[in-house]
């Protein structure tokens, strides 16, 4: 039985380089649309009184804490991407430290687990963009 291939290949030659390409473009686009949906899914979680995690927030020493004194944290958190396809948490507070460590407004320490639903949301958007970056040209 033979194998050849019938048609014209140049289709499958261009599909070939987007699929090479995919890797470097899909995560430097992932980080850029990333880190807004990501700072949202922090600001509903800080809004509703939830660790980012979605547990209820520890409490203070006298009951349920808002963390909304003035404001300033809850404004100034936001995740970034610097051109590259790493996203990072912007604090704004010298004190946001302390509040991610006790009331986990955002996952402590290098090795903690991303929430689950941030894995969601930047698999949903990785996909979309591999997705596209597969079917231009198809």
């Amino acid at each position: 039985m033979s194998t050849r291939v019938r048609g014209n290949v140049r289709g499958l030659q261009g599909l070939r380089a987007r699929l090479k390409a995919i890797p470097a473009t899909a995560a430097l686009e992932t980080a850029r649309q990333g880190a807004p949906a990501i700072t949202g899914e922090a600001g509903g979680a800080y809004d509703a009184g939830l660790t980012v995690y979605g547990s209820a927030r520890p409490q203070g020493r006298r009951g349920f804490l808002t963390l909304v004194r003035s404001g300033a944290t809850r404004s100034m958190m936001r995740f970034v991407s610097d051109g590259t396809t790493t996203i990072r948490a912007s604090l704004g507070t010298r004190y946001a430290k302390y509040l991610i460590g006790k009331y986990q407004i955002l996952p402590s320490g290098g090795g903690a687990a991303l929430p689950a639903s941030w894995k969601q949301r930047l698999s949903d958007i990785s996909m979309r963009i591999c997705g596209e970056a597969v079917g231009e040209g198809l």
